[in-house]
């Protein structure tokens, strides 16, 4: 069960984590909109800005976060991570035990702005040192079935940590729960601390603390020329560009889809969500268990052509069960393909820039899915306002042009991931690059 002991563990640490993470922000939001700015005609806008800061964060120090992961102790960095963020979650559940009013709403509201900063960021860090140290614990014939594992623990907190801190925060109270998301980090830190862990893989020792000033900027400049110039790394970057493209069209225009295009009530758009999500934690888990056994190439391949294919299905439908279908089978798509992809990057990468790799995916993938959750709003609301054409016989509206558009251009890379990327070699048969000569370089 759950392959090893040590696996187990940052399992365990992972979900505790993340079940923390979705119950402190779904906590923070009500406890703005319901008590510190109740009634106030610009609680929304508060709200939309911290919901971008945790973006924001995770962009911006992502690539910092991956550089340092690479050089610093991978298990040490993990504890240090949670530690850190409880005790930020624990100083903003110590102000809400405070009596109202003593402090004044624009300083509680800098105070839980920054805390969501510091967390978000701290877990840039805790995610990478994860990555690195899930591939060293475990045997690589069974990293399919390790990251899908850790792609479901995602998908269930995501389910789990809001559907918990709502209705705790309506009845015992926004202090209580931000007290428990503090010592779930708690927890996690018992957990991960009970992993042996032990470099292992290609490459150069990266466990030594560097010596002086290391040029962070030169080091992630080397990776961004591994990532590129390698045909599965770039090809992979390039899926998950368009997988985050696709769902941040399909989240911005869903709501809008179901009573436009399906002739559905909107009451329907939370269903399809659902399945949507219950589909991808079935395909992470079918996703990563056929990729140990078929190949994870094959696997990412078929997933990214499918998640194409249904795109399109999905913008030509008028019935609501037929997108109930496409759904489930959207999900299962997203989460094979999610659940191969770290596979294939362990595969591909030295191990000295792993923590590297994931902080050019995460934010890259994440301003795609901003980037296409915008452009997808802006252009159904002006430009193709009122659209109506008609080709080959089949009528086109405003919303089913976009999706068939983004469907159409993640086939065209399916088809060209079947004929471009060959099944993955070993990683040892990637020769690491070497980072650029430098005064102070590490030993």
């Amino acid at each position: 069960m759950l392959i090893n002991r040590d696996f187990r563990r940052l399992w365990l640490g992972q979900a505790l984590s993340l079940v923390g993470d979705y119950a402190f922000d779904t906590a923070v939001l009500l406890w703005v909109s319901t008590e510190v700015l109740r009634g106030k005609a610009y609680a929304p806008t508060v709200t939309a800005v911290l919901l971008m800061t945790v973006s924001v964060a995770t962009i911006a120090v992502a690539p910092v976060a991956g550089t340092l992961v690479d050089r610093w102790e991978k298990k040490r960095t993990m504890l240090r991570s949670e530690l850190f963020r409880f005790a930020v979650v624990g100083a903003v559940a110590a102000a809400a035990f405070l009596p109202a009013g003593s402090v004044p709403a624009v300083a509680l509201l800098l105070c839980i702005g920054v805390a969501v900063a510091l967390t978000s960021a701290a877990a840039q860090f805790f995610r990478s040192s994860r990555f690195v140290v899930i591939s060293d614990v475990v045997p690589a014939e069974q990293h399919g079935r390790a990251f899908s594992y850790t792609q479901s623990a995602s998908a269930l907190a995501s389910i789990a940590g809001p559907a918990v801190a709502a209705p705790l925060v309506m009845t015992a109270g926004v202090r209580w729960v931000l007290a428990f998301d503090a010592l779930s980090f708690l927890v996690s830190y018992a957990a991960i601390r009970g992993v042996t862990h032990r470099a292992s893989g290609p490459g150069p020792a990266t466990e030594a603390k560097p010596r002086g000033r290391a040029g962070l900027w030169c080091e992630f400049r080397a990776s961004a020329r591994l990532l590129f110039g390698n045909r599965v790394l770039r090809g992979v970057l390039v899926a998950a560009v368009l997988m985050a493209a696709g769902t941040g069209a399909l989240n911005a225009l869903e709501v809008y889809f179901v009573p436009e295009n399906l002739h559905a009530s909107p009451s329907w758009f939370g269903t399809l969500e659902a399945l949507f999500g219950a589909g991808t934690i079935a395909g992470a888990l079918a996703g990563g268990r056929l990729g140990d056994r078929a190949g994870h190439t094959r696997v990412f391949q078929g997933s990214l052509l499918l998640f194409g294919l249904l795109l399109i299905v999905y913008s030509r439908a008028t019935a609501i069960l037929v997108a109930a279908v496409v759904s489930v089978l959207f999900g299962l798509a997203l989460g094979a393909l999610n659940a191969v992809a770290s596979p294939l990057i362990v595969q591909q990468a030295p191990r000295d820039h792993l923590g590297r790799m994931m902080s050019v995916f995460d934010p890259v993938a994440q301003l795609a899915s901003l980037a296409a959750l915008g452009l997808s709003g802006v252009l159904a609301g002006t430009v193709l306002d009122g659209f109506h054409g008609r080709w080959a016989g089949l009528e086109f509206g405003r919303l089913d042009t976009i999706l068939l558009t983004g469907g159409v251009c993640t086939v065209l890379t399916g088809l060209w991931a079947l004929v471009g990327l060959r099944p993955a070699g070993p990683a040892s048969a990637v020769a690491p690059t070497p980072p650029p000569a430098r005064a102070n370089a590490r030993p």
